[in-house]
């Protein structure tokens, strides 16, 4: 049961509930496991399974050291995360049961949090094998090239730990692209909390930042290490102890002051030096390859890792790769305030910079409000270029009942607004020029007659069932198990 201390059982759960594949070996020289993920995700969508690739060529050498990867596709395995008690394959129903029970760490507008605990070495499975000097090398692993176009091999999910004097700890996943046996980049966004402590440790006159990367940790932690959650100077490890109920186990690096999560399957140790250096191109979150960049490096001297480590890779842009849902519930929460119309709000992993909202819509001009609310708040962790507002009958989670509503319920005009000129994510390889964008809100409404609907807006078919035969729906549910006995 959840809260999980580490990736190898949360991989168990999963597994237990069919959710989690082993496959004998792939020739990711081939992109064979690149092909694999997309294509479950062509076939099976949010129902994809985890899996676990017992052997990978890489390089011309077959790695046994296993790849895992799609551990978080579909809202069944956020609920499984966060603890909820009852796992359906109802994405509805898991995606309510994962909002209230993250909800329940919000606690006057911050995140419970419970500060992580010291253990022994010996107790450490991340100590398991120590690697150092001349016996640390990367290539003994396979870290995957994701895609013909990317520069090179990544270690795609590593959780950078920095500590500052005056900024405390961070915890934040940055890529790493490999560029030696000791050698790995380290991709700080200028808005990211570790360029942040790099320019903190510049203007003290330091010429390297000691850090240490832990890969394949507990399913929040990594949830805290892959979003911003917490603000600069918070622990994202003491806020990981407040979802998880209980504190994260931490242990000393062997190079450095740094503390580390303990059942990790991996961590790097070594530091990031003052200058920058060519990296990418990369296949970004938006699924388009990046630009080639700049970025700090980091020179590795340590490595430990479990006995037959796992190597936890994502493939940016597929899918099934982080726990984003605690953003938009903490953005839910904040908007509430100032739009008591609110219902819901979604951010579909699959669609960047859409958000759809669904309002509880009684006078005419609510729709466009809505959106321009969503459009003038800075939703965290994510950046918008088109709003979708519903009527509370339709769930944002079900992208075709949103389609539907779009199809039947939106007039282009006059129920959307352009706006021309915004701020937007640099990596939208739409843009022309970064950080701007033109932005819209469609109001897919049920358009009142104030606002050029029709004097009588028909009830939606699905709707009616929903409010007057509830009873069909729920006997359904009872009868499920008749309809498809095993």
């Amino acid at each position: 049961m959840a809260p999980y201390d580490s990736l190898r059982d949360y991989a168990e759960a999963l597994e237990k509930r069919g959710k989690f594949v082993k496959v004998k070996e792939m020739d990711q020289d081939k992109y064979e496991a690149t092909a694999f993920h997309y294509k479950i995700l062509d076939r099976w969508k949010t129902n994809a399974p985890g899996f676990l690739i017992e052997k990978t060529k890489v390089n011309g050498i077959w790695h046994t050291v296993p790849v895992v990867g799609n551990l978080f596709n579909g809202f069944d395995t956020v609920a499984e995360s966060f603890g909820v008690d009852k796992i359906s394959d109802s994405p509805s129903e898991m995606y309510a049961a994962a909002s209230k029970k993250i909800t329940s760490y919000l606690v006057n507008d911050r995140w419970k949090s419970i500060d992580p605990v010291i253990v022994d070495k010996k107790k450490a499975p991340c100590k398991q094998v120590v690697i150092s000097g001349d016996d640390v090398d990367l290539y003994k692993f396979p870290w995957i090239r994701n895609n013909p176009d990317d520069g090179g091999q990544y270690i795609s999910t590593g959780c950078g730990i920095m500590e500052d004097p005056k900024l405390g700890r961070n915890v934040g996943t940055y890529r790493m692209q490999v560029k030696g046996s000791r050698k790995t980049g380290i991709n700080f966004t200028n808005q990211s909390h570790g360029y942040k402590f790099m320019m903190a440790a510049a203007d003290r006159g330091e010429e390297s930042v000691p850090v240490a990367v832990a890969i394949g940790i507990d399913p929040i932690s990594w949830m805290m290490s892959s979003t911003r959650l917490a603000d600069l100077g918070e622990d994202e490890f003491a806020v990981a102890g407040g979802f998880r109920g209980k504190p994260v186990e931490l242990v000393k690096c062997e190079t450095n002051n740094i503390l580390v999560p303990a059942n990790a399957e991996f961590i790097i140790e070594g530091e990031i030096p003052m200058e920058v250096e060519k990296e990418g191109p990369y296949g970004e979150m938006f699924g388009y390859i990046g630009k080639e960049t700049n970025t700090f490096c980091m020179n590795i001297k340590t490595i430990t890792h479990r006995n037959n480590p796992w190597l936890y890779n994502i493939w940016t842009g597929i899918g099934g790769g982080y726990l984003t849902m605690p953003w938009d519930v903490g953005n839910f929460i904040r908007l509430k305030r100032i739009m008591p119309n609110l219902v819901k709000l979604y951010t579909p992993p699959e669609t960047a910079s859409i958000v759809i909202v669904c309002i509880d819509k009684k006078f005419p001009g609510e729709g466009i409000e809505a959106g321009m609310m969503i459009l003038g708040y800075r939703l965290v962790g994510f950046s918008k270029k088109m709003v979708i507002v519903l009527d509370k009958d339709v769930d944002p989670t079900d992208l075709a009942r949103v389609m539907h509503a779009m199809g039947t319920r939106w007039q282009p005009v006059p129920a959307s607004l352009m706006v021309h000129h915004s701020f937007h994510m640099p990596i939208d390889p739409s843009l022309k020029e970064a950080f701007l964008s033109s932005k819209i809100v469609i109001d897919a409404t049920r358009q009142l007659p104030g606002e050029g609907g029709p004097d009588v807006f028909p009830a939606d078919n699905r709707t009616v069932m929903e409010e007057k035969a509830k009873e069909a729906f729920d006997l359904v549910e009872k009868n499920w198990g008749k309809y498809f006995p095993k």
